[in-house]
């Protein structure tokens, strides 16, 4: 009797369920016609020129569930890895050495409109004032007295890839092949660079890849002997068809101008004084826009090398103290007396700026000793130039945290 009682309300249970599955397989749904009911600003999508495949066939819930969902507009899952699952060749992209931040972070309607465009690829713009919105700096090449034809035709992508790339930029190719698309090596071309071989010439090294003030797309800042056309200064006897190797290492090369800059090998502390390529580490021989002939302004210069550390969970840009100096305002960058190439120790360095800090608050200076070091208070005691996550550069809060390192009672 009691397996009865048990046996039969379970057959009901069974019975349910498979009523409630055979009830659910029998429902149809006019897609998308219910659904723009509600959504009717689509109907007009629906008409642009580039149509995404899904939303054009009415496959709504391709993408949407109508329910619920605990994505965002009742995505069926997070928007990368849901695009990834049609589109893999992109899935595929991620996987190169240099992707496009919007791609590597899932972020696909940064760039495309999910239904439809007038743009080809559902760009949400044109090419060229799509890649702007982000890389602000195409406003100040498309202003240059010599912008580079792409830049100015806002032809991005004959340069550079989409999504992901095997090279560094996310340039389509390795230069200088990539700028031999273009630039035939006809009897002009070779002319122009005197009549050498530059078959595997790093293009970049002279010509700015976007804009100049200069013709040819130089870069302003020449050193003087190539401004000069004297590139045996230090190329030697150049050979018409040759390339432009040199003799010897660069960093001697460099020295036998640069003589002052050899007293920093002299230094306890040296920036990569000791590495025979150590000049063009940070310097482009031929010509720059920085100061200096510098690879690249300071704070991306810099960066390349310094705050790579996985363990830092920071983006980079955080690291950069204050706004508008450069590295150099407190650094040596080729070496000196103090460690991390400070240009002082003391408090005078930061005294040559903030001349009234701390004249009526904390005392510091040789006579006062932090217990935690054994060493004279300075700024630095306190303060935490990079990286720090309180304001005025407090690595922990004013409140008392930081107080309490040194005063336990």
């Amino acid at each position: 009797m009691t397996s009865l009682r048990i046996f039969i309300p379970a057959l009901a249970a069974l019975i349910l369920v498979a009523a409630c599955a055979t009830a659910a397989t029998t429902v149809t749904v006019d897609e998308p016609a219910i659904c723009l009911e509600c959504h009717a600003d689509f109907v007009d999508q629906m008409k642009l020129d580039h149509v995404h495949s899904v939303f054009g066939d009415g496959e709504c819930s391709a993408c949407h569930n109508p329910h619920a969902s605990k994505h965002a507009a009742l995505l069926n899952a997070d928007q990368g890895p849901m695009c990834m699952e049609c589109h893999d060749a992109v899935g595929e992209e991620l996987t190169l050495p240099s992707t496009h931040v919007p791609v590597a972070n899932g972020e696909c309607v940064i760039c495309h409109d999910p239904h439809a465009s007038e743009h080809a690829g559902q760009l949400n713009e044109e090419l060229g004032t799509l890649c702007a919105s982000c890389h602000v700096q195409v406003e100040a090449w498309n202003a240059s007295k010599v912008p580079h034809e792409p830049v100015s035709d806002g032809e991005c992508l004959t340069c550079h890839a989409a999504h992901g790339s095997q090279n560094m930029k996310l340039l389509g190719s390795p230069v200088p092949s990539l700028c031999f698309d273009c630039h035939d090596q006809n009897t002009a071309f070779r002319s122009a660079h005197g009549g050498h071989d530059v078959a595997a010439a790093d293009c970049a090294a002279c010509h700015d890849p976007h804009a100049s003030s200069q013709a040819k797309l130089l870069y302003k800042n020449q050193h003087a002997p190539f401004k000069g056309d004297n590139c045996g200064t230090c190329h030697g006897e150049l050979q018409p068809g040759a390339g432009f190797a040199i003799g010897g290492n660069i960093q001697d090369l460099c020295l036998r101008c640069h003589r002052g800059i050899g007293e920093y090998q002299e230094q306890p502390f040296q920036h990569i004084m000791g590495d025979a390529r150590s000049c063009d580490e940070c310097h482009n021989p031929h010509a720059s826009n920085a100061s200096g002939l510098l690879a690249a302004s300071q704070d991306l210069l810099c960066m390349r090398c310094h705050f790579n550390d996985p363990k830092l969970k920071k983006p980079k840009s955080e690291f950069i103290t204050h706004d508008g100096m450069d590295c150099t305002e407190c650094h040596t960058p080729h070496g000196g007396e103090n460690a991390r190439y400070l240009k002082s120790t003391d408090s005078q360095m930061c005294a040559a700026c903030h001349e009234a800090a701390h004249k009526v608050s904390h005392p510091s200076g040789p006579d006062v000793i932090d217990p935690r070091t054994d060493e004279p208070v300075t700024c630095m005691s306190c303060h935490q130039m990079h990286g720090a996550d309180f304001a005025h550069y407090l690595p922990l809060s004013s409140d008392m945290d930081l107080c309490i390192q040194c005063h336990k009672r």
